[in-house]
């Protein structure tokens, strides 16, 4: 019987795990966390309330991944239709902006303006096309200087912590799936499932339809784990254990090494993702437990994609490790405020430009009906920082109190009704497009298609922005890879980084 084993437990890793286990492959997956799901999990707080990572209702445009989810959460995976705002100068839209949302907000000499600039950008793009090299160069030439600076601009500062000019035209090409200001209005113009055009970047299609388990969406995750565990006796899930090494003989990985390391959870703080090899951030740099080895015949990674090639140790090459050191993550802070009312928002997530938080979402509003008591509900704001600055320091109590203040003069709830402040973190949580990131991806996949046992894949794993749709979908895809028998020349050598699902 063949074995693999996968690093890290977010969704991706166990997905794969789950595809191979159910498949008769010996699996042994390996988490820091004393929990898995990574991004999806719920954690509880000390009355038992749900906190997720920020809101993660699922959706999926591939059959297949969302017959999976619908198969594991087979007693209870209700569809509500997708009801998000956005806070947009001084009055609520829906989120994405529409084009009349947008014309409302203006006064007539701004939506001229507005409307003057997106023509000249229209023809300039058809007589004398010019080379996008940034996000900004992609939205102004799509969408003009006005409607850029009016939103996109600063928001994106806000959300990523750098201008749009110093992020790769792909930002905004794969986030952004109604770019041009003509879909936008026809988008506008439809209703439902009409919208859905089939002209989106299938990293950030246009959703209407959301799935949400009443208990929580780690629910999927801790059901993947079990199915891991009941496929087979020698199957393992192994939390509170860092990989610290990988050992290679002859291109082929043939050893994973980890130590033990204690839990996260400590002081309101319910998790602190991270992956051991951050130069600022580590809460493993503090521990000392004997080094275990797995020997394996293949391993799927989820894992960040810069922790997996400091972890080939010699055997990554110099560009390969300078290549890793260019990719950067923007770090996540998530304030979870259990709060003594039965709701509180009047949509499912509501995302502000002017507020200490990006995103501000209510789980019982997705279907999470039972993550608290009755009488309860459960806020979540989701707030991007970076290791080590004020946010990343603060104490659950401290920016629980900030979050209720702000929430409190937007008249969704009193200061008086905060029951409990939790905070959830992670190093890595979300991949940033630096202008340039293009050449260090390109010798990272070179360098990886060496190891012909090994793959990766995931949000980090393959340094995409990607829900956790597609974050599934990349585990099937590697254990369908793994359980095919062919190599990686053959399955993806001709398949640009782009349309990639794993490496």
């Amino acid at each position: 019987m063949t074995h693999t084993v996968v690093l890290g437990g977010g969704i991706c890793g166990l997905a794969a795990g789950f595809s191979l286990a159910e498949h008769g492959e010996r699996v042994t997956l390996i988490e820091a966390q004393h929990f898995l799901g990574g991004l999806a999990t719920t954690l509880r707080g000390e009355t038992g309330a749900g906190f997720d990572f920020g809101p993660h209702a699922y959706h999926a445009r591939n059959e297949r991944v969302l017959n999976m989810f619908k198969d594991i959460a087979s007693d209870g995976f209700p569809a509500r239709a997708k009801n998000v705002r956005i806070k947009f100068r001084g009055k609520y839209y829906k989120y994405p902006l529409e084009a009349f949302d947008i014309a409302k907000s203006m006064s007539p000499i701004l939506a001229a303006r507005a409307f003057a600039d997106y023509s000249i950008e229209s023809l300039r793009r058809r007589l004398r096309p010019r080379a996008l090299v940034s996000a900004e160069d992609w939205v102004v030439q799509a969408m003009g200087r006005t409607l850029y600076s009016l939103f996109f601009g600063p928001y994106t500062t806000k959300v990523w912590g750098v201008p749009p000019s110093q992020l790769a035209a792909s930002f905004a090409q794969h986030r952004i799936p109604h770019i041009s200001l003509a879909k936008v209005i026809t988008s506008s113009l439809r209703k439902g499932r009409a919208k859905i055009t089939g002209s989106e970047h299938r990293y950030a299609p246009l959703v209407i339809e959301l799935f949400y388990p009443p208990r929580g969406a780690g629910l999927i995750s801790e059901r993947m784990a079990e199915r891991i565990l009941r496929a087979s006796p020698q199957n393992e899930i192994c939390t509170g254990a860092l990989v610290t090494g990988l050992d290679t003989e002859g291109g082929r990985v043939v050893a994973v090494r980890y130590r033990e390391v204690p839990s996260t959870k400590r002081d309101g703080q319910l998790a602190q993702l991270a992956s051991g090899t951050e130069e600022r951030g580590s809460p493993y740099t503090d521990f000392s437990s004997e080094e275990q080895r797995i020997a394996c015949d293949r391993v799927a990674s989820s894992i960040p994609l810069p922790a997996l090639i400091h972890l080939l140790g010699d055997a990554a090459s110099n560009d390969a490790k300078a290549a890793a050191k260019f990719l950067r993550f923007r770090a996540l802070t998530i304030v979870g405020l259990r709060v003594k009312r039965p709701t509180a928002l009047p949509a499912q997530s509501i995302y502000f430009t002017n507020k200490t938080f990006n995103r501000l979402s209510e789980t019982r509003n997705y279907g999470g009906s039972d993550v608290c008591a009755p009488d309860e509900t459960v806020l979540l704001c989701d707030i991007t920082c970076d290791v080590g600055d004020r946010i990343w320091n603060a104490s659950a109590d401290e920016l629980g109190r900030i979050c209720a203040k702000e929430l409190a003069e937007e008249g969704f709830m009193k200061e008086s009704e905060l029951a409990e402040s939790v905070v959830l973190r992670s190093t890595f949580g979300y991949p940033v497009y630096m202008v340039g990131y293009e050449r260090a991806i390109d010798t990272l996949m070179k360098e990886l298609m060496r190891f012909e046992n090994l793959v990766t894949g995931g949000r980090q794993g393959l340094y995409k922005y990607v829900d956790m749709d597609i974050a599934s979908e990349m585990g099937l895809a590697m254990a369908d890879h793994l359980l095919s028998g062919t190599s990686k020349r053959d399955a993806i050598a001709n398949v640009p980084y782009e349309d990639r699902v794993f490496a």
